[in-house]
């Protein structure tokens, strides 16, 4: 199952009044009966607003640089250099990255992955700083395989049917370090939402880990209903565990297009 966050704590002592009235209703008897929630029900601070989680688990999250979809494997395992390979797809890159002029010399000699094949075009990426990619499409329409397109891509993550895209800010003090592992994030839906918080429709965080980086990404079950307006959204408390130290690494925000500090105001 997907982690969800909690609802907030005044949600929840809403919720407990609200049963407790109706057990005296139903009953009829009068009696001195507290409508606050137990005490371990919602357990106090940050850490109350979420479990951490994988949005889906990893092996399932996927991300696309253009036409195919690929695994967070490949943001982070080393790159398999298919262009290399034997077959006249990886030959037709080789050709094009030998070619001399400013518009193909920023591409990478060697390093790159093929992340799908249809049968009449094969789309080739290489990994750079910040997760950010080049990408290189061959394709075949008859007439023998050529380089059909290629350029700079900041991958994106796809989110599952009935998700919606959310992003966050750092929440803790200071600013992450090699040290941090547990912290806080405020998360914002960034679909219309009528200024609701995403309180009890949170998913996540998925957490993409590789030598240089450490994504975070939310999601939102967006709310039910249409004509929902669009005054800003208010962040919603939520308590990622790393799993490890950060590190050497960056910490990013995975949930936007390119990949944001979070410690940075949003755009």
């Amino acid at each position: 199952m997907l982690p969800e966050w909690p609802l907030s704590a005044r949600s929840r002592v809403r919720i407990h009044r609200l049963l407790a009235l109706l057990a005296i209703l139903a009953s009829l008897v009068v009696a001195s009966c507290s409508a606050s929630p137990g005490t371990g029900d919602t357990p106090s601070g940050p850490t109350a607003s979420a479990t951490p989680g994988e949005l889906g688990g990893i092996d399932q999250l996927r991300f696309t640089c253009g036409r195919f979809p690929f695994g967070a494997d490949v943001l982070g395992a080393p790159a398999r250099n298919d262009e290399a390979a034997p077959n006249p797809m990886a030959e037709t890159l080789r050709r094009h990255l030998a070619m001399p002029g400013p518009d193909i010399d920023f591409l990478p000699d060697a390093g790159w992955t093929l992340v799908g094949f249809d049968g009449s075009t094969a789309e080739f990426v290489s990994v750079g700083a910040d997760l950010a990619m080049t990408v290189v499409f061959v394709s075949n329409d008859g007439a023998g395989w050529k380089v059909s397109g290629w350029g700079g891509c900041q991958p994106e993550a796809i989110l599952g049917a009935g998700l919606g895209a959310a992003e966050w800010t750092w929440g803790g003090p200071g600013v992450p370090g090699p040290d941090t592992q547990v912290f806080d994030a405020l998360v914002t839906e960034r679909a219309c939402a009528s200024g609701k918080p995403a309180d009890g429709r949170g998913v996540g965080p998925a957490i993409v880990k590789s030598g240089e980086t450490v994504l975070v990404i939310f999601a939102v079950r967006p709310l039910g209903g249409e004509g929902q307006t669009c005054p800003s959204n208010p962040s919603s408390r939520v308590t990622v565990d790393l799993g490890e130290p950060l590190g050497d690494r960056r910490l990013l925000d995975g949930g936007r297009l390119p990949f944001a500090d979070p410690t940075q105001p949003r755009n």
